[in-house]
């Protein structure tokens, strides 16, 4: 009788212990300034903020994001950056929302980035293609799964913020109407890799 008891108290214990995880968030539970490294200017190239539309402030409602446009030499690009420390809903599948905003998958492979992989996709809406690269970043290690990037931050709530960093979601975008040669922009381009 003894052990069943102390086998519930543990039970107990242990589930008390994740929803206390799941509800603290991470330390504070606020974002921490990870994208203020994100340089607006640099060699070669010159950006400034972009606000966010009204779809996006009330998915990002409370987390830390991060919207620019870019100029690199005669290259435009968009990157969209989201920490889920504010708002862990915010950073989730980017497939949800480009397909709820029409467009459909046309074509999609990894592609390998510094530190990891990220995912191209070539998009198509109404006659229009676009392509889009994204990766979810956990202490610099980029990969494609939402699935993981839930896992690692849960596992970082549960720790108090010990294990691991938030997961944050990354999407860079053309920013105009021709898709730029992404290994280029890469080497060229390395600060999203830092985030």
């Amino acid at each position: 009788m003894k052990t069943n008891a102390r086998n519930l108290s543990l039970w107990v214990a242990l589930i008390a212990l994740i929803l206390l995880g799941i509800l603290w968030g991470s330390p504070g539970g606020t974002p921490g300034g990870r994208f203020k490294a994100l340089p607006l200017t640099g060699s070669g190239f010159v950006g400034r903020d972009l606000p966010l539309d009204e779809v996006e402030k009330q998915v990002y409602q409370r987390a830390e994001s991060v919207k620019r446009l870019y100029l690199l030499d005669d290259t435009r690009f968009v990157l969209t950056a989201i920490d889920g420390t504010g708002n862990r809903h915010a950073v989730h599948d980017p497939l949800y929302c480009f397909r709820g905003a029409g467009w459909q998958v046309a074509s999609e492979r990894a592609i390998t980035v510094p530190g990891g992989e990220a995912r191209w996709l070539q998009l198509a809406r109404e006659g229009h293609q676009t392509e889009v690269v994204f990766w979810f970043s956990n202490a610099g290690e980029h990969h494609t799964s939402a699935s993981r990037a839930w896992r690692l931050g849960l596992w970082h709530r549960l720790s108090f913020g010990r294990a691991g960093s938030e997961t944050a979601l990354i999407v860079m975008q053309p920013g105009q109407d021709t898709a730029p040669n992404w290994t280029n922009l890469f080497a060229r381009f390395p600060f999203a890799f830092q985030l």
